[in-house]
């Protein structure tokens, strides 16, 4: 037997099966981000009409999504900020 070979006689990696790919293995939240992701592809190219925006005494002209998704950007960002810090957490958590 050559030293290479394990002890049982099979050939290095013969016996081991193979990993076989399925769409159930793929975790669920890949499922909701590339459904998301299509959604997103989808909104920009139906809406790449350019609107007028005013914001106080400016305005200026921008694509639709531009404009929505700019406006989904400054809500989580508000939404970051409000949210309680870690400290807080770990401080309510101890109560």
């Amino acid at each position: 037997m050559d030293s290479r070979t394990p002890p049982d006689g099979t050939a290095a990696g013969a016996g081991a099966p193979a990993k076989r790919f399925s769409l159930g293995s793929i975790p669920t939240r890949l499922w909701v981000a590339l459904i998301l992701l299509i959604l997103a592809v989808i909104f920009v190219a139906q809406n790449r009409d350019a609107v007028q925006i005013q914001v106080l005494v400016v305005s200026l002209s921008a694509p639709l999504w531009a404009t929505l998704g700019g406006a989904v950007l400054v809500g989580l960002v508000i939404g970051l900020l409000l949210r309680p810090s870690a400290r807080k957490q770990r401080k309510a958590a101890q109560r």
